[in-house]
């Protein structure tokens, strides 16, 4: 047999054959051995492709992408993919790609950059347990409250609202406006300001809605209203092209001169600080604050920086957030990190990402097949507890999640504008109050505040205002619509002291009085001019029934009414609605009587001037005195010798007869004369006193009410007269006094009618109200009527104006420098002129006049000392002249 040998070619093709089916196989083998659970994991994201805060996110994206799938074991193996739909900032482009990635399998949802997109891409979220992860969304109703698939790596809008009211409180600046898009981010976001100003007492609150695709002259139309109302403090709320268009057409309508307060918000804030701007261009704008979120230049940050200076930024001179990225790029990166480090979790805990279409789950749902097919997340429950206990240290500071789906730890930074320049004035990490250096971030995420940083406040803050002034703005002006205020003035029947209204030769209408002249001196004293007029408020009868004042309330309450002056008492229920000024009068109320007749009163009145203890004083006192003239004088007077019985008339008639200067009897003796002279002297003390005591005793017995003041009014169920209008009625009745028993006067002469009938004859028996009007009455007549009791209720008067007005402030301001000055003093002595009466007050006590022993003890020590020094002086004279 011939020995066939194979070709060379053909033996290298068996050969290479039998290698590739070899390795082939081994192949096959390690793969079934060895195999990969998770492949790759799809993380969807929503983003408008057509701006370049999208375009800046679409790269963070993919470089956090690439950040992710090189941490190889961090993430246990797991390769990501991302899938990018643009969305338009569209809420139906919004929905319609987000169905396009719930098709494709994403686990996650990123995005998206709006508020009113993410709106409705939360309900896609909701109804396909996928949960989504915005990095833009910053209203305040959109949280796991509402939607519970709903997180965000960007700060909620209710944080920066509540660091702007911080900053507002800290000027106290009480009348605010804000100016937002008509959508719902915008008005959400204005009602959490809302609140917050009010949680701190700030009173005043105006808004503006911007229409979502204004026109300019619309915007202008808008911004002149704005102008021409009282409020200077205004609070930018728009995104952030639409915020400097707003913006440059205040600056062209002079809004930023002198004296005006402008705030933007933090998308406003991030078109402004963009690296590549140049600030020529918002030179126009300087003393502009604009709220900023302040991320630590931590490691992570810097090295972020570094990565995206090639791909998004020509230069990078500073690392710090006015030099870097836009921060809601910052927030897509972090978002990145956190749906992978929460799918890691995911699938580490034993969980799959498997799919069911919509419709299966429903099986009633009835729709187009793009909404039928869309796919439902098995896992998403157990997804969304892994994102909810997802922690890390993310680029902006700690990534963890609250019970709202929220990030907390948040810091907010006041930037200012100057020139060509922004600084950083304060910053905001929570609370009520601002600091004034930057806080520190440590490594588990916590905010430390540096122990040199001081609380700033008005004079801390080195800010800049609009103008270039660095004097605080008042943050209101008076209106310029041209109307002046309208001020109510309450006409009464009478007091024209207080309020009066009369007519000139010219006929023009003069309004003056008291109320009027402190008014008119407070405003002259403003550091601005106040245009406005008087409107009279006049009862249905006019001239003849004081108006109803809490009628007058209600009109400034309601807007019908800017202020009114007048003599309008403060009270808790008036302040409800209104604001008052500084009282510029004290005011009490009081009770007037009339003064009875009691000439033919008590007839042992003339034992009231001296108490019963210095009667019996007296009597012993003379009778000792006597008795001592006796011992000293009976020996060489004939007069006090002979029968005893006769002696002791004799002295007693002596002594008596001193006390009414009628004694004819002569002492004798040197030391009886001396102890007689003395004791006349104390008599004719005694006389004296006694005689102006009885005088006092009887006049005001004699003027005396029978009213005791306002409690022994109530309870003696007598008739009670007031003034018209007046708050005392509901006063009285609150005291359960009976409204049967009440009666409104409305004039002095009817006060003075009234008293003068009585009760039993149709009048009253008392009446009811404020000092100032009681004191003008007593000018007129205080010999017939007079007060009883005390004042009681201490209260004042005060100019009224609505709720929020800065002028009250400032009239209050003005009104206590007139009383230190003592304006206030001078103008009440110019109205309140009060006549001197000759009488004495009634309100004195009678028992003031009674005298004591407490009065005269020294003359009666006196008397008696010399009385026994006579004695013993006598007895040791006679002892001598007998022995010696």
């Amino acid at each position: 047999m011939a020995n066939c040998r194979s070709p060379p070619h053909f033996t290298a093709f068996w050969f290479s054959t039998a290698a590739f089916c070899y390795v082939f196989f081994f192949a096959v083998i390690m793969s079934k051995a060895t195999p990969n659970p998770y492949p790759v994991v799809k993380i969807g994201a929503l983003v408008d492709l057509n701006t370049r805060r999208g375009k800046d996110i679409s790269s963070a994206l993919h470089l956090a992408l690439i950040n992710v799938n090189k941490e190889v074991s961090l993430f246990q193996g797991i390769r990501f993919e991302l899938e990018i739909e643009d969305c338009s900032c569209d809420p139906i482009q919004g929905v319609a790609s987000a169905m396009e990635l719930t098709k494709k399998g994403v686990a996650i949802i990123l995005g998206p950059q709006s508020s009113i997109v993410a709106h409705v891409v939360a309900c896609i979220g909701e109804a396909t347990q996928i949960p989504i992860l915005s990095f833009g969304a910053t209203d305040p109703n959109l949280s796991m409250d509402q939607y519970s698939y709903f997180f965000r790596t960007a700060p909620s809008d209710e944080d920066q609202m509540s660091a702007i009211a911080t900053l507002i409180e800290s000027f106290n600046w009480q009348d605010v406006t804000i100016i937002f898009t008509d959508d719902d981010h915008g008005a959400d976001g204005a009602s959490s300001l809302h609140r917050s100003l009010q949680e701190r007492d700030i009173r005043s609150f105006n808004s503006s809605r911007i229409p979502l695709n204004p026109t300019a002259d619309k915007l202008r139309e808008q911004l002149l209203q704005l102008d021409s109302a009282e409020s200077r403090v205004f609070v930018l709320h728009t995104a952030g092209g639409l915020g400097l268009k707003i913006l440059t057409l205040a600056a062209g309508l002079d809004m930023f001169r002198s004296g005006y307060v402008w705030i933007v918000t933090d998308l406003t804030a991030s078109a402004l600080v963009k690296p590549n701007n140049d600030l020529k261009d918002f030179i126009s704008y300087e003393g502009l604050l604009a709220v900023h979120r302040f991320i630590y230049p931590s490691s992570l940050y810097k090295d972020l920086l570094i990565q995206l200076q090639g791909e998004n930024f020509s230069d990078i001179h500073n690392l710090n957030v006015l030099g870097g990225p836009d921060a809601y790029t910052i927030y897509a990166y972090d978002a990145f990190f956190a749906a992978a480090y929460a799918i890691t979790l995911h699938l580490a805990q034993g969980n799959n990402l498997s799919f069911t279409e919509y419709y299966k789950v429903h099986d009633g749902f009835h729709a187009e097949d793009d909404f039928r097919h869309m796919k439902v997340l098995e896992s998403g429950p157990a997804l969304r507890s892994a994102l909810w206990n997802t922690s890390f240290m993310g680029t902006c500071g700690l990534i963890q999640f609250d019970k709202h789906g929220d990030v907390g730890n948040v810091v907010f930074e006041f930037v200012n504008l100057v020139g060509e320049n922004f600084s950083v004035v304060a910053y905001w990490v929570g609370g009520n109050h601002l600091i004034t250096s930057a806080p520190h971030v440590l490594d588990n995420g916590s905010i430390t505040i540096n122990s040199t940083s001081e609380n700033a406040n008005t004079t801390s803050l080195n800010i800049v205002w609009p103008g270039g002034s660095r004097e605080i703005p008042k943050g209101w002006v008076p209106p310029k619509s041209g109307s002046p205020l309208r001020i109510g003035v309450p006409m009464k029947a009478g007091y024209h002291e207080i309020v009066s209204q009369t007519k000139s030769a010219d006929n023009k209408t003069i309004y003056d009085g008291f109320c009027i002249e402190v008014f008119e001196i407070a405003v002259k004293r403003l550091r601005y001019s106040v245009s406005f007029e008087y409107i009279p408020l006049f009862s249905d009868i006019m001239g003849k029934v004081n108006p109803l004042y809490d009628n007058l309330i209600d009109m400034v309450h309601s807007g019908e009414y800017d202020a009114a002056v007048g003599d309008i008492t403060i009270t808790a229920e008036r302040l409800r609605l209104v604001d008052f000024t500084q009282p510029f009068i004290e005011s009490g109320l009081v009770v007037l009587v009339k003064k009875r007749d009691n000439r033919l009163g008590n007839p042992w009145s003339f034992l009231q001037p001296f108490t019963p203890t210095m009667w019996c004083t007296i009597l012993g006192f003379t009778v000792f005195i006597g008795i001592v003239i006796w011992i000293l004088d009976h020996a060489e007077n004939h007069e006090f010798q002979g029968e005893m019985k006769k002696q002791l008339f004799s002295v007693l008639w002596f002594m008596f007869s001193t006390l009414f200067t009628t004694h004819k009897e002569e002492t004798k003796t040197i030391l009886a004369r001396t102890i007689l002279i003395l004791w006349l002297f104390v008599v004719l003390i005694l006389n004296s006193s006694y005689t102006a005591s009885l005088t006092a005793i009887l006049t005001v017995e004699q003027l005396k009410p029978e009213i005791k003041g306002l409690e022994s009014l109530i309870e003696r169920n007598l008739v009670i007269g007031y003034q018209t209008g007046s708050f005392v009625k509901d006063y009285l009745i609150g005291l359960h006094v009976h409204p049967d028993r009440l009666k409104d006067l409305g004039s002095w002469k009817d006060y003075k009618s009234a008293l003068d009938l009585g009760q039993s004859k149709g009048g009253v028996a008392a009446i009811v109200d404020e000092r100032p009007y009681i004191d003008l009455f007593l000018s007129l007549d205080c010999r017939h009527y007079t007060i009883a009791g005390p004042e009681f209720t201490k209260s004042g008067w005060g100019f009224v104006s609505k709720r929020g007005s800065e002028l009250i402030d400032d009239l209050s301001a003005e009104i206590l420098k007139m009383s230190q000055d003592m304006e206030l003093e001078r103008l009440h002595d110019k109205w309140f002129n009060e006549q001197k009466c000759s009488e004495i007050e009634a309100t004195i006590d009678e028992q003031s006049n009674r005298l004591g022993i407490r009065s005269f003890w020294a003359l009666f020590v006196i008397m008696g000392s010399v009385g026994i020094a006579s004695i013993i002086l006598y007895g040791v004279h006679g002892f001598l002249n007998r022995f010696c």
